[in-house]
């Protein structure tokens, strides 16, 4: 942590720029900025950004900043949200996109398993296995898909991807669905493949069966 904070101090000096004049430009008490450069805080991500914007002007400045801050020891406590309005108001703010995110999520999840139901698939919902997890597994006969839905569409496609692959590979799936709300989305089509195939919620149903061996008799 302390490396953190030689080299924010590093290009305060090198900038002219006093702990009371950059705790002034980035929002914090001064106190707040002496905790974090002797080490006895660590900076959320919203301070790390408007410091990096006040003191770095290069790539190697950025980086300077960014290695020192991911070489930072656990146990080292956030500065505190309370020191300041406007951080107190940000993080309120940023807690209330994501609890609202998370509502969102959760109710499309329970949108995908009643459109299961209704459809009399029987899926295991919030299945693990070691330390691989999905939204819902669905086994016939030997056969295994699994299920991961995804409201967002605009974000983490690339995750989304390598952790399809990954649900696919360790719980031995032949195919995993990533469950969308609707299918406009070019990039969302893209993501399809062999064993990993975007269907929308309203498409779910007949796309498993589709999926999936008859029962045997």
């Amino acid at each position: 942590m302390k490396k953190l904070g030689d080299a924010i101090r590093r290009l305060m000096e090198a900038k002219g720029v006093s702990g009371v004049q950059l705790a002034a430009d980035i929002g914090l008490t001064a106190t707040s900025v002496s905790r974090i450069l002797n080490g006895a805080s660590s900076p959320r991500q919203v301070t790390l950004s408007r410091l990096m914007k006040r003191l770095c002007e290069t790539r190697e400045e950025e980086q300077s900043i960014l290695m020192a801050y991911t070489a930072i020891l656990e146990g080292v406590p956030e500065e505190s949200i309370l020191e300041d309005e406007e951080n107190r108001r940000e993080e309120i703010a940023r807690c209330e996109r994501f609890l609202e995110i998370k509502v969102q999520s959760i109710s499309f999840k329970s949108s995908v398993a009643r459109e299961l139901a209704k459809a009399g698939i029987e899926a295991k919902q919030d299945y693990c296995e070691g330390l691989v997890s999905t939204d819902f597994l669905i086994e016939r006969d030997g056969e295994r898909i699994a299920l991961e839905c995804k409201f967002n569409v605009h974000r983490d496609l690339e995750k989304t991807r390598v952790t399809a692959g990954i649900i696919r590979d360790r719980l031995r799936c032949e195919m995993v669905f990533v469950v969308v709300p609707f299918l406009q989305d070019t990039d969302m089509r893209n993501l399809s493949s062999q064993e990993l195939h975007v269907i929308s919620v309203h498409d779910l149903s007949e796309e498993i069966q589709k999926t999936l061996k008859p029962r045997a008799t």
